[in-house]
């Protein structure tokens, strides 16, 4: 039995620089190779690692050509999943691909065929299934202790720099990333269906740009702005960059005006969704929220839970007289996403050396594609949009529409 299992990591965005620092200290996992069409960044950020041993590509075909490893971990632009990964599978590679897996349905699809076609392992970066909190909700809600579950309320609070780093960044083009829900809440999207136990066959969404409108625009990169007191003035959040980068951030262009006219995502959503199994669910994205935490509510037919992950709390009340409970769910180690990070490294690296289940397999970045890209249609024509269940069931099957 192999006792390490070696990774490459292709992107080295912030993202990837996470699991870079998570694979090398991980003891069953070691760092093989490093791939980033930017030489710059390679340099600068194995240096920053202390991996500039570690062989360092500039194509993913240069990579799989000359490279020598196991498994890849996938976090470059989501417009890149689809070919990344069709890549990696054929050269007999298993995949971590980060969320969401790609920006339609379609492209899934792909995915999903060329990994099983190669027997290759494909995990889908929803770390929030490792999260503490998460799953001390699933046990309560399996155990049946609150009764049968009716219906879920999910609130994502974005913190004012994170959501305006999306206005900026590549994640602006919908084209590049299927929406910002599918970008950003992907995760959300993934734990509603885990918890509700089944797949949605209506999807209804309103949304816009209502406040980040190009007619508030001053100037072109916050770097030529003299307004000090800008709440959304780039400061180098949610973006890994070298140190020429952070002295020229209008090259990439990473410090672009929040208030541009170069994007379509929106900056507020609000979703409602109904499952094949009559449980209802409501999903609301807000951008300016003071501190950034999502907030989880369920009713069900004897008891009401609330879980809140800035607190890593979850409260359970009962309907029928009997004494409610909270408890306070934490992770042993101080990985991101609240110690899930290595928590969901730890369930790939046990994939690939014994074989187990993926965290996340394929089918669940299908089924948040399908929703997200269902979400979209309805936001953008205004209308109930209906998914058959054999969408889910099948798999493989294109949904007429979505």
């Amino acid at each position: 039995m192999k006792k390490k299992c070696s990774i490459a990591v292709i992107g080295t965005g912030q993202r990837g620089c996470t699991y870079i620092e998570l694979i090398k200290n991980h003891p069953q996992a070691e760092l093989a190779a490093l791939c980033d069409i930017s030489e710059e960044r390679l340099k600068s950020f194995a240096a920053e690692f202390s991996c500039q041993d570690i062989p360092q590509y500039l194509s993913v075909d240069e990579l799989l050509a000359k490279g020598d490893f196991d498994a890849a971990v996938i976090t470059s632009p989501d417009f890149t999943h689809l070919e990344c990964a069709k890549a990696c599978f054929r050269a007999k590679k298993h995949v971590m691909l980060e969320k969401p897996m790609a920006p339609t349905a379609k492209e899934c699809q792909e995915i999903i065929e060329e990994s099983r076609k190669n027997n290759s392992v494909l995990q889908v970066g929803f770390v929030l299934r490792c999260l503490p909190l998460y799953k001390e909700v699933k046990r309560v809600l399996d155990s049946g202790e609150c009764g049968q579950l009716l219906s879920m309320n999910f609130v994502e609070n974005i913190g004012v720099m994170h959501g305006a780093s999306y206005m900026r960044r590549w994640h602006r083009k919908s084209a590049n990333t299927g929406g910002f829900l599918l970008a950003k809440c992907s995760h959300d999207l993934d734990l509603m269906n885990q918890l509700a136990g089944a797949y949605p066959v209506k999807v209804c969404s309103f949304g816009g740009t209502d406040f980040f409108t190009p007619d508030k625009l001053k100037v072109k990169f916050c770097s030529q702005c003299s307004d000090d007191k800008c709440r959304f003035r780039f400061q180098g959040e949610m973006v890994k960059m070298t140190p020429f980068e952070k002295t020229n951030p209008s090259l990439r262009p990473f410090d672009l005006c929040v208030y541009n006219s170069d994007k379509d995502v929106v900056d507020n959503q609000q979703v409602m969704l109904e499952y094949a199994n009559g449980v209802r669910a409501t999903f609301s994205l807000n951008l300016f929220a003071p501190v950034a935490k999502r907030k989880w509510e369920f009713v069900c037919s004897e008891g009401y839970i609330t879980a809140d992950s800035s607190a890593k709390k979850i409260t359970v009340s009962f309907s029928d007289g009997r004494e409610g409970w909270s408890k306070i769910c934490k992770a042993e180690n101080n990985s991101f996403h609240d110690g899930s990070d290595m928590l969901f490294l730890d369930e790939f690296v046990n994939c690939i050396l014994n074989g187990t289940a993926p965290a996340a397999d394929a089918m669940a970045g299908f089924a948040t594609a399908v929703i997200g890209n269902a979400a979209e249609k309805s936001r953008q024509e205004g209308k109930v949009v209906e998914i058959s269940p054999l969408v889910f069931e099948q798999g493989f099957q294109e949904s007429a529409g979505v």
